[in-house]
């Protein structure tokens, strides 16, 4: 089970307020669901890079181009392990599929209103999320902005977010 001892208080982030037991603790899998065969962790929120953080570390992680002081897209990045271990615009648009009524096919980059958001799904509830909220993706638009996917009691869209928002969350996959 995963652990969120302060509630939907942030940070909502593994070791500082969120904790994994039982099974997600190392006794079994880590994955907090999956879709298919792809394990997903719990959301969070990141922990910001600095731009010299980010400079120093972008080619171990993958990530092109840092312009911020603030960027939580690379901190997302860096608590992940990386741009290849968060997840794809094409698995964003699967989950989202997941997560409103009637399972929608919901392509990389395509957004879709009037749907409905399931917060009775499997992974609504086992996650505890309601809408609205965006999730990162692992793949950068530019240095400024990395794309991800909103998600709306009515639609989800997708977008190409600020990095230096701190409102957005993120999953990484899992082993």
């Amino acid at each position: 089970g995963v652990y969120d001892w302060n509630g939907s208080s942030r940070p909502n982030k593994l070791g500082d307020d969120v904790t994994l037991l039982g099974m997600a603790s190392g006794l079994g899998s880590a994955c907090a669901f999956e879709i298919g065969t792809t394990c997903y962790t719990a959301p969070f929120t990141p922990t910001p890079m600095t731009k010299a953080e980010c400079e120093a570390q972008k080619g171990k992680l993958g990530i092109k181009r840092c312009n911020y002081a603030t960027d939580y897209w690379a901190g997302a990045v860096s608590a992940c392990g990386g741009t290849s271990k968060m997840p794809t615009m094409a698995q964003l648009g699967e989950l989202a599929s997941q997560l409103y009524k009637g399972n929608p096919t919901i392509g990389a980059m395509e957004s879709k209103s009037g749907l409905t958001f399931n917060a009775d799904s499997p992974i609504a509830k086992a996650l505890n999320l309601n809408p609205t909220f965006y999730l990162w993706s692992g793949e950068e638009d530019t240095g400024s902005y990395a794309y991800g996917r909103g998600f709306l009691s009515s639609g989800t869209y997708w977008g190409s977010y600020v990095r230096n928002d701190s409102s957005g969350l993120a999953l990484c996959l899992g082993d």
